[in-house]
C-alpha cells in the first residue's frame, strides 16, 4: 500500500443507483484481538462473506483517522466515542453514495480508527478523502489503496477466527436468552459438540472428558456436514450461562480439543442434543 495526499473532491454521483452489494442485508459484530502486537477492536460485516470474494470489487481502500484521547490500550474513551462514530457514519455514507464502495470493517488500534472498503473503481476513492477532511478539520486523516481481488485482507486479517466467531455467537444467544427472561445464573445441562478427523483422536478426547467428570452422550457418530472433520463427539456439561462462565468454558474447550486435533462446534441446551435445534 502507498500513502497518498488528499484533495477536496466531489463526484456528483449521488443520484445513481447503488449496486447490489450495497443493497444486501448486513450483519455487523465486534471482537477483540491483536494485530501487530497491538490490541485491536474489530467491527466486521459478516453477511458479505457469503458472497465474497466479489472479484469486481478488487480495490481495497483504508481510511484512517487519529483518535485524540486514546486509552492506554489504544481504544477510544466514552467521551470521544460519539464524535468518532459521527465521523465514521459520514465516511461510510460518502463512500457508499459517491463511490459505490462497500464498507466491510472498522478497526480501532494503537490510537487510530481505520475503515475498510472494497470498490469496483478507484476513480473517486482518493479524492473523496479531502471532502471528509474538510468537514472534520479537527482530525487528521490519511488513506491507503491496494488491489485485492481475492479479498485476502478481509478473510485473512479482518475475519474472526473460529474461537472469536464462537464468542460472538455466545454473546448473541445469551443476549436473546436474557431478553426472553431466562435466568443465566441457573446451572443447566449444556450439550457441547466436537469433531475430529479420525476416530482414535475422538476416543482419546472422550476418555479424557469422561475422566474429568463430563457425561458422554455420544462418541460414535459420523457427520458428513463438516469436511475433513467427520468423527463427532457430543458431551453434556453442567454450568450456568453467564457471559463470564461461557467465555471461560469456550476458551477451555477450544484449548482442550486443539490438543487432539479436533474442532469445537458450539453448544445447545437440549440434553438430547438435537443439532438442528437451538444450536449455537
Amino acid at each position: 500500500m502507498e500513502d497518498k495526499d488528499f484533495i477536496e473532491f466531489t463526484t456528483g454521483l449521488e443520484e445513481e443507483e447503488l449496486p447490489e452489494i450495497n443493497k444486501m442485508a448486513e450483519d455487523w459484530d465486534t471482537y477483540v484481538t491483536y494485530l501487530d502486537d497491538e490490541k485491536a477492536l474489530i467491527m466486521i460485516e459478516l453477511e458479505v462473506a457469503k458472497i465474497a470474494p466479489v472479484t469486481t470489487y478488487y480495490h481495497l481502500l483504508v481510511i484512517q483517522f487519529t483518535i485524540k484521547n486514546p486509552t492506554e490500550d489504544g481504544f477510544y474513551t466514552a467521551e470521544e466515542q460519539p464524535r468518532l462514530f459521527e465521523i465514521e457514519d459520514r465516511i461510510v455514507a460518502v463512500y457508499r453514495d459517491e463511490a459505490h464502495a462497500k464498507h466491510v470493517a472498522s478497526i480501532t488500534t494503537g490510537g487510530t480508527r481505520m475503515l475498510y472498503f472494497y470498490a469496483e473503481s478507484d476513480e473517486f476513492l482518493a479524492g473523496l478523502v479531502g471532502k471528509i477532511a474538510s468537514e472534520f478539520d479537527d482530525y487528521e486523516f490519511n488513506y491507503l489503496l491496494d488491489k485485492d481481488a481475492p479479498w485476502n485482507f478481509y478473510f485473512n486479517v479482518l475475519y474472526p477466527s473460529l474461537l472469536d466467531m464462537q464468542i460472538m455467537k455466545n454473546r448473541r444467544m445469551l443476549r436473546l436468552m436474557a431478553e426472553k427472561g431466562e435466568d443465566l445464573t441457573q446451572v443447566r445441562e449444556v450439550t457441547h459438540w466436537f469433531y475430529f478427523d479420525n476416530g482414535a483422536s475422538r476416543k482419546q478426547a472422550s476418555v479424557r472428558m469422561r475422566d474429568g467428570g463430563c457425561e458422554i452422550l455420544d462418541d460414535n457418530f459420523f457427520d458428513e456436514r463438516i469436511p475433513d472433520y467427520n468423527f463427532g463427539l457430543r458431551v453434556l456439561i453442567k454450568h450456568n450461562m453467564t457471559q463470564e462462565t461461557m467465555l471461560e468454558v469456550t476458551y477451555a474447550l477450544y484449548d482442550f480439543v486443539e490438543k487432539y486435533g479436533g474442532i469445537y462446534d458450539g453448544w445447545n441446551i437440549i440434553p438430547d442434543g438435537d443439532p438442528e435445534t437451538d444450536f449455537v
